[in-house]
């Protein structure tokens, strides 16, 4: 247990990688221990609240958790169903890209903020068609700059901007590209501070915003009126502690359209079910 408590440590004190990576760190850990008979089905209940725990905000953990409990309530191997999840999140990831053609039927100039590894990977598919990735350094954090960093890596075009001009580069963009950290049942997102007004300034110049994720972060018990405060904070000179909630909260008409493992969609709430529900079947014959 003490390795998945230290993941779970790791996890919750991260501010640069997101939800694909938290939840693929915590399922490694679930599977080397199972598989070495370190924990098993007895301690479902302390690994599934030590995963949640990690950062409640995240759907990955919390449907990674909901994936090992049903594996044991089923009498399965533990460790087995750890493999079969990141076995999904390698085919997910896979089908995004293989659908993210389809916002590249001609040269465009995309927009995003943070670092969303999903955003990352149909950016480096599509690059050819791409004059120009327009990023915002996504402070606190500055998630956007090491973005930037990697995309420019690729030998694409990249425009850095502070947070307070990101107006300028959406007005130049042909469509935001966003990740998420959780969505709803009922279609809101959650994600780094500093989407919700990437998105209404989208809105204000008619630019589409569209959010790019796997369903294992779609969590089936959160509704859009709930919240989730979750608080950081550092020091300013001369003025002391700044504190700052880590996601913004994106209600559904801020969305324009979602690519996940089923192409381009709209951010429905019976298009969100049928996704998390495509996700729990595909566990059915661990």
């Amino acid at each position: 247990m003490e390795k998945i408590i230290e993941i779970a440590n790791e996890v919750s004190r991260e501010k640069v990688r997101g939800a694909s990576w938290s939840a693929e760190a915590m399922a490694k850990a679930v599977y080397e221990l199972g598989k070495a008979k370190a924990v098993s089905c007895n301690d479902i209940n302390e690994i599934s609240k030590v995963i949640v725990n990690a950062n409640p905000a995240m759907g990955s953990l919390y449907n990674l958790s909901l994936i090992l409990k049903n594996s044991c309530d089923l009498k399965k191997e533990l460790y087995l169903a750890a493999q079969k999840f990141l076995e999904y999140m390698n085919l997910s990831r896979n089908s995004i890209v293989r659908y993210s053609n389809e916002l590249f039927r001609e040269s465009a100039n995309v927009f995003t903020l943070s670092n969303s590894s999903n955003v990352y990977n149909v950016i480096k598919e599509n690059k050819d068609k791409i004059n120009k990735v327009l990023v915002a350094e996504s402070y606190p954090g500055g998630e956007g700059a090491i973005f930037a960093t990697q995309i420019k890596s690729l030998g694409i075009d990249v425009e850095l901007y502070p947070d307070a001009s990101i107006s300028n580069a959406i007005e130049k963009s042909s469509f935001v590209l966003i990740g998420a950290d959780t969505i709803t049942i009922d279609g809101c997102l959650f994600n780094k501070v500093g989407t919700k007004n990437a998105s209404i300034i989208a809105g204000y110049y008619g630019k589409p915003v569209i959010a790019v994720f796997e369903p294992f972060k779609i969590n089936p018990i959160m509704k859009c009126d709930q919240d989730i405060a979750i608080a950081r904070s550092y020091l300013i000179q001369g003025y002391g502690e700044l504190s700052y909630r880590l996601f913004d909260h994106l209600p559904n008409n801020l969305l324009d359209g979602i690519l996940s493992v089923n192409g381009l969609i709209d951010p429905s709430g019976s298009n969100l079910s049928r996704l998390h529900e495509s996700f729990l079947n595909w566990f059915t014959n661990i």
